[in-house]
């Protein structure tokens, strides 16, 4: 057996060796995750399991990962955050769309930005009011929670290297609470959007789903037989292997990014500006342009969201073992209190808003939202899949016609990265005041142009 102390240095074997360590942990979490029935009927990903099996046996806890090799895997996380958004708005075509549908997308986009203000404006208000001076939490605190319920680990992990940069933010403890609000994040978004559905099926919420929701029956291992493509042959393998073809094109995108981080500080003066966001604006450019020419037929949606997830997998079991526990242990408080408040507008938004705006299939429409600003759209999906298993409404479809708008600004996008700047320059009360104003203001708007007259709570 390979002595684990004896995997040093930052060499591209060394990396191998780390990658494969999280194999190991993601091999082993499949695999209790396939046959714990337990964390079968709670929904929990093997990615965050190999992920809390990775921190136990971490320096904080066992010592059977050595403190060296778990800093290079705590490193994993900004690289692969950099490929799932290059990947994030590629493949992408154009889609027909109906009247109603176009209505509720925009009114589903005000819910999604009306919330992502809130997940900044509260905490940034709690901060000043409570949080800083009764345990002198940095007022950056009010950043984390937008960047870990509405972004998710990924966000998270690819702003820990701007909180970390003495020329930016120089608040280290950030990239430890960014995945630790990630993972509560997605806890309340799967622990809670369960519970939600089964209530929505005992008061006659739901549309579809008339019984209580379990995944008991949900098949989560394939036969050869029923297995579903999971990505298309675009391009004969005369010419290039599909998947290293669609890599090449996540590559470019890369470097666009690169490119345009690299301009902004000849311009601007801006130093260690995060790739990522910059990455997925590289991967849009591509993307509009190669829609436009022949190229299109070379490009499967389907193999970029592959490598995406293959990303993000590696991303999240990174990033959740990587945690610094110390610094969780001491923001503790802070951390609970703010949990719960914004879990609790978290429901605001979806048992009172959602009814008010949706023309119909109002709890579909909410529960796919409360999954993905909670925790990531893949949660959003499952709970969408969970209350309507058949896909019979349209609320998937109306979500994706948001992402354009929603996906390159919040949750994860530019907007969130900047939140902790602005909070930086005006301070936490200010910044809390503008964005719970804009926040109630964008409702004000839903109140004006999108409120369901005698709307009602029961769909069936």
């Amino acid at each position: 057996m390979i002595p684990l102390e004896a995997i040093k240095g930052a060499t591209l074997n060394n990396v191998l060796y780390y990658i494969s360590v999280v194999g190991v942990l993601l091999f082993v979490a499949t695999i209790i995750r396939v046959k714990v029935s337990f964390l079968r009927k709670a929904f929990i990903p093997a990615s965050l399991l190999a992920g809390l099996m990775g921190m136990l046996l971490g320096p904080h806890f066992l010592k059977v990962i050595p403190p060296v090799m778990m800093s290079s895997i705590g490193a994993l996380p900004t690289p692969m955050i950099t490929i799932v958004f290059a990947c994030m708005l590629m493949g992408i075509k154009k889609g027909e769309t109906d009247k109603g549908m176009v209505r509720d997308a925009a009114a589903g986009l005000a819910w999604l930005w009306s919330n992502s203000f809130m997940q900044v404006g509260v905490p940034c208000l709690l901060c000043a009011a409570v949080l800083t001076p009764v345990w002198g939490v940095n007022p950056l605190f009010g950043s984390v929670f937008e960047i870990g319920f509405a972004g998710g680990h990924g966000t998270a992990s690819g702003m820990a290297t701007v909180f970390e940069n003495p020329d930016l933010l120089n608040w280290a403890d950030g990239a430890a609470l960014g995945p630790t609000t990630a993972t509560i994040g997605l806890m309340v978004g799967i622990f809670g959007g369960m519970i939600i559905i089964n209530y929505g099926v005992r008061k006659k919420y739901t549309r579809v789903l008339t019984e209580p929701a379990s995944s008991g029956g949900a098949r989560e291992v394939f036969p050869e037989g029923e297995r579903a493509p999971g990505s298309f042959m675009t391009i004969s393998q005369d010419v290039v292997e599909p998947f290293a073809f669609h890599l090449a094109v996540i590559g470019i995108a890369v470097l666009i990014g690169r490119a345009i981080v690299w301009g902004f500080g000849q311009v601007f003066g801006c130093k260690g500006l995060p790739l990522f966001p910059f990455a997925m604006i590289g991967g849009m450019l591509i993307n509009q342009v190669v829609q436009r020419t022949s190229l299109a037929d070379m490009f499967d949606r389907k193999i970029f969201l592959r490598i995406q997830g293959l990303a993000l997998e590696i991303l999240v079991v990174g990033a959740m073992a990587s945690i610094r526990v110390p610094v969780v242990i001491a923001y503790w408080a802070p951390l609970l209190i703010t949990s719960v408040v914004v879990t609790l507008f978290m429901l605001v938004w979806f048992f009172w808003l959602s009814p008010r705006i949706f023309s119909d299939n109002w709890f579909e429409h909410g529960i796919i939202r409360f999954g993905a600003f909670s925790g990531v759209a893949a949660v959003g999906y499952m709970l969408l899949r969970t209350a309507d298993p058949k896909m019979e409404t349209d609320a998937g479809s109306v979500y994706a016609l948001d992402g354009p708008l929603m996906s390159p600004f919040i949750g994860g996008g530019l907007v969130t990265t900047a939140y902790p700047y602005i909070i930086r320059s005006l301070g936490s009360a200010m910044t809390g005041l503008i964005f719970c104003a804009a926040s109630l203001a964008l409702i004000g708007v839903l109140r004006l142009f999108f409120w369901v007259p005698d709307f009602k709570k029961e769909q069936r």
